[in-house]
């Protein structure tokens, strides 16, 4: 689930999620609207970080052991 030749982009996918997560944190603290909108933001947009973030830490670890590996 994985692509070895992807090792840039999955990089680059961790810290977009990271400063995606900052972003909805801020966002969901400090925003002063109550309703369904900040629930969404929050829950589904905090969902889609945290899952992308932990896919891509899952793949470097996974391409960087696969490399160390083979040396």
């Amino acid at each position: 689930m994985y692509d070895k030749e992807k090792l840039t982009e999955y990089k680059f996918r961790v810290i977009v999620s990271t400063f995606l997560m900052c972003i909805i944190f801020y966002v969901v603290l400090f925003h002063e609207t109550d309703g369904p909108g900040i629930f969404e933001i929050g829950f589904i947009g905090g969902i889609f970080a945290v899952l992308s973030l932990l896919h891509s830490i899952w793949a470097i670890k996974s391409i960087l052991k696969e490399s160390h590996e083979e040396l």
